[in-house]
């Protein structure tokens, strides 16, 4: 993948989260809306992805396990630096493009 859409798509991510804000999104979730946006992901590849958003720190995750249905899902939500990167609030990310202040 070409890293101008790797970029493009981290951002994406951002702002399905910002739209649930403060409440969090499962990946599969984010995984779909990608897809309606034509986007080509694997849910492989955006758990890389937001995997790297984690360690940036613009996005927390956790997981929910429901046993007795057999369920468990990863939810990701935006933390407070990954919706200020999306207002423009700090410096922008050469790996994230929001955007903002564009």
């Amino acid at each position: 993948m070409k890293r101008h859409e790797a970029r493009e798509i981290r951002g994406r991510i951002l702002k399905i989260l910002d739209f649930s804000y403060p409440e969090g999104v499962a990946l599969t979730v984010i995984g779909l809306t990608l897809g309606d946006m034509e986007y080509q992901v694997t849910p492989a590849v955006v758990a890389g992805y937001i995997d790297y958003l984690e360690e940036k720190g613009y996005v927390e995750t956790h997981e929910i396990r429901l046993p007795d249905v057999g369920i468990s899902r990863r939810i990701a939500k935006l933390t407070a630096k990954g919706k200020d990167l999306l207002e423009g609030n700090i410096p922008p990310d050469p790996g994230v493009f929001t955007g903002a202040g564009a």
